[in-house]
C-alpha cells in the first residue's frame, strides 16, 4: 500500500494492484452461461426435436434407441452440441459450489470445475467399453452407452437453467446446492438402474455388473476421492 497527500492535508492509502469486483466476475460466469445456452439453441436449430427426445428417452425405461433413430442420431450436430453444454452447465455448476461453499480461489476452482465432468464422463464411458471388451458384449452394452450419454445431456440442459438461477440469486446458494446435488444423484441413480436393467435384460451375465460397478466405477471415484482429500486444500 502507498501512503499519499490529498489536497495537501489529509492521507489516504493506495493498493499496488486493484483487485476484481464481484460485479465484473458475475459477467465473466453469465458468459459462460450464454455459451451453455448457445449450445442448447444450436442444438434445437439444427434439430427441433433434439430436447423433446432427450426428455423423453431419460424418464423412459425402454427403446431409447429406437426413439434416438427416429428422432435424433447420435452422432449428430444436435446430440454434439448439448454433449459439449454437459461440460460447459457442469462445469459452471461445480464452480460455483467451490468457490461460494469450499471457498477455493477463483483460479482453483475453475480447474478442479472443469476436471470433474471430464473425468466422470471419462470413467462412465469408458469404463461401459471396457466392461463390454472384458466380457465379450460389445453390441450387448451399446445400450448404456446411449443411456450414459442421452442422460448427461438432459442433465446438462438441467444445469444450465439451475445456473442461470444460481448466478442470478447469490443470496439462495444453499437451496440450489441442494438442487444440484439432487441433479447429480439422480443422474446417476438413474444411469445405474437403467443400465442394470438393460444389459440384464440382453442377457448378460449378472456377474458382470458386480465386475463393472466395482472395478470401473466406484475404485476410480474411491482414489480420486483420497487423493483430493490428501493433496487439495479442501
Amino acid at each position: 500500500m502507498n501512503l499519499i497527500t490529498v489536497f495537501g492535508s489529509k492521507s489516504g492509502e493506495i493498493p499496488n494492484a486493484l483487485t476484481m469486483r464481484s460485479e465484473t466476475f458475475t459477467l465473466v460466469l453469465l458468459s459462460v452461461l450464454l455459451l451453455s445456452f448457445l449450445l442448447i439453441a444450436f442444438s434445437r436449430l439444427n434439430n427441433n426435436k433434439s430436447l423433446k427426445t432427450v426428455i423423453s428417452i431419460f424418464f423412459k425405461s425402454s427403446s431409447s434407441e429406437q426413439e434416438l433413430k427416429e428422432n435424433m442420431n447420435l452422432s449428430s450436430l444436435s446430440s454434439i452440441f448439448l454433449v459439449l453444454n454437459y461440460f460447459v452447465s457442469f462445469s459452471l455448476c461445480s464452480f460455483l459450489y467451490l468457490n461460494r461453499f469450499m471457498l477455493l480461489d477463483n483460479y482453483i476452482s475453475t480447474l478442479i470445475a472443469i476436471a470433474i465432468p471430464l473425468i466422470l464422463f471419462f470413467i462412465e464411458i469408458i469404463g461401459l467399453i471396457l466392461a463390454g471388451w472384458l466380457a465379450g458384449e460389445q453390441k450387448q452394452l451399446f445400450s448404456t452407452i446411449v443411456i450414459t450419454l442421452t442422460g448427461n445431456q438432459f442433465v446438462g440442459i438441467a444445469f444450465s437453467l439451475l445456473s442461470l438461477l444460481w448466478i442470478m440469486n447469490p443470496e439462495f446458494n444453499k437451496l440450489f446446492l441442494s438442487l444440484f446435488l439432487s441433479l447429480f444423484i439422480l443422474k446417476f441413480f438413474m444411469r445405474i438402474l437403467k443400465n442394470s436393467l438393460t444389459v440384464l435384460l440382453k442377457g448378460v451375465p449378472w456377474y458382470y455388473l458386480i465386475l463393472y460397478f466395482c472395478t470401473l466405477e466406484i475404485l476410480p471415484l474411491f482414489i480420486i476421492y483420497y487423493y483430493v482429500i490428501k493433496n487439495l486444500p479442501i
